[in-house]
């Protein structure tokens, strides 16, 4: 399935879901930006995030592309799939789930976290931690960006852990947003988790180019990647109907 095919259809089930409510989204080219920031979340994702005031901040984060709205209105938004899930009330009592991620129950979820490097002035920030796992999550994203290879070689340790000859091209280095996780999880000894969507060949075929080039094989063990669709299919019988009738 090609991108434009996964936003066509996320666009598509986001207009239903609008259409069911009577209310109509700020319609885009690849994404129905919804009125209402609960109509973005199952109803007991949303009122667990608006009990908690850690998880409450993320909701103010700002679309890139649509002033006046925010990332969580949109259809595309691969946070907003995160948090349905993993925002979601005791969401670590499922045990499968526990398994597929490696974690435990007991393990708190952070959204928005943000390691420390010193070459950065501007904060990394991880997607999720759960206990001493980061997950990065994409859905419709293009890339995992390139960044020119001094940005890239400020990094401490970034020779030593990748070839990075095998990810150049000119001057950049492609796949910037998996090394700098790589290196996070390098730096504070955590796993981490790339969560996609199973038909983006492209970016699973991204990881593997990054992953292939890690020098020490116990760390390339740690470095790994998951499907929503996996995640999707042992969930609670509630949240899963949400999540497939609204993104799959």
């Amino acid at each position: 399935m090609s991108i434009t095919k996964l936003k066509d259809r996320l666009k598509k089930n986001a207009l239903n879901i609008c259409n069911q409510a009577e209310k109509q989204g700020d319609e885009r080219k690849t994404a129905v930006l919804f009125p209402n920031l609960d109509m973005s979340f199952h109803p007991e994702t949303y009122a667990n995030i608006c009990s908690n005031p850690e998880y409450n901040k993320r909701l103010n984060k700002s679309h890139p592309k649509a002033k006046g709205y925010k990332e969580m209105q949109s259809s595309n938004s691969s946070d907003t799939l995160l948090m349905n899930i993993f925002a979601y009330p005791n969401t670590l009592e499922n045990e499968s789930l526990r398994n597929l991620l490696d974690v435990n129950k007991n393990d708190s979820i952070e959204f928005g976290w943000n390691p420390e490097f010193e070459n950065e002035t501007r904060k990394t920030e991880i997607d999720m931690k759960i206990g001493d796992t980061i997950f990065e999550a994409k859905l419709t994203e293009a890339d995992f960006k390139k960044k020119h290879k001094k940005i890239v070689l400020a990094y401490e340790d970034v020779e030593q852990t990748l070839y990075l000859r095998n990810l150049a091209k000119g001057e950049n280095v492609l796949h910037y947003q998996l090394i700098r996780n790589l290196l996070t999880a390098k730096k504070y000894n955590f796993k981490f988790n790339l969560i996609i969507e199973a038909s983006r060949i492209d970016l699973i075929n991204a990881f593997n180019e990054v992953k292939s080039s890690i020098k020490d094989n116990a760390l390339a063990s740690r470095f790994n990647f998951l499907t929503w669709q996996e995640i999707t299919e042992i969930l609670g019988d509630d949240l899963k109907a949400y999540i497939l009738q609204k993104y799959f």
